[in-house]
């Protein structure tokens, strides 16, 4: 990099700490202190809290938002024009859908949660979604064309992927908590917290690399946030569900 170039991204970096009120890391910094982590849903997890009917619901709003996430994916990889984006991507929906193989699809593994949760492939399909899960799926969706392909993915690493290890590890306590489930039939959590961490990492490098000036940025900050603000509210959904039910 020139002096130049060295020197204008720096810029970029201090208005946008200034426009995004976050210190240090620009977009990463962002997770750890978003309210996400003190939804009463997550405490309820940590503190080992979840019925039967909790983890049910759980899983049902969850296979939700997985099955419609190779569409997000895909919908991210038509508005990108920048080659080497486009390989993380499609090696990152390779993963999703099984590397080819059908059977080891990422839907398929959560479809082996919800069968040992005695909640059968059809039943699975015609429960509705829930308009906070909804509402999640819509917002993922509406990043690439409203906020460009990097924006898209930001949301994609640093409010997905790259929380999947510590989202997950407090879900499974909640869910081990609730329903006597194990091995093959949580393949999908375990699987995801090893490989997720891998395609954040090719992801970091995809968004920032790509940044050319504050709003690029700031477009970022923006889907992080949303996505961040539409896991919450999918929580405040499985919470009223839940409730709505018992």
């Amino acid at each position: 990099a020139t002096e130049e170039q060295i020197e204008e991204g720096l810029r970029v970096q201090s208005q946008l700490r200034q426009a995004s009120g976050v210190a240090g890391d620009l977009f990463g910094a962002i997770v750890p202190h978003h309210p996400l982590w003190n939804h009463e849903f997550l405490v309820r997890c940590r503190a080992k809290q979840l019925s039967e009917r909790d983890v049910k619901v759980l899983a049902v709003q969850m296979y939700k938002f997985c099955k419609d996430f190779n569409r997000i994916l895909s919908a991210t990889l038509v508005q990108c024009p920048d080659e080497y984006a486009r390989v993380v991507i499609a090696d990152n929906l390779f993963d999703e859908l099984g590397q080819g193989d059908h059977t080891c699809t990422h839907p398929e593994l959560f479809r082996r949660f919800t069968r040992a949760l005695g909640i059968s492939d059809e039943q699975l399909e015609a429960l509705p979604t829930a308009p906070e899960t909804q509402g999640m799926i819509d917002t993922y969706m509406s990043f690439p064309e409203r906020l460009g392909y990097q924006a898209s993915l930001g949301a994609v690493c640093y409010a997905s992927e790259n929380i999947v290890s510590a989202l997950y590890t407090q879900l499974l306590t909640g869910i081990e908590t609730g329903v006597d489930v194990s091995g093959d039939a949580l393949s999908f959590f375990h699987a995801h917290v090893g490989l997720d961490v891998e395609h954040a990492k090719a992801l970091i490098t995809v968004v920032n690399r790509g940044i050319k000036n504050v709003t690029d940025a700031s477009n970022v900050v923006i889907a992080i946030r949303e996505a961040l603000a539409a896991r919450a509210k999918f929580f405040d959904g499985i919470q009223r569900c839940a409730q709505s039910s018992s």
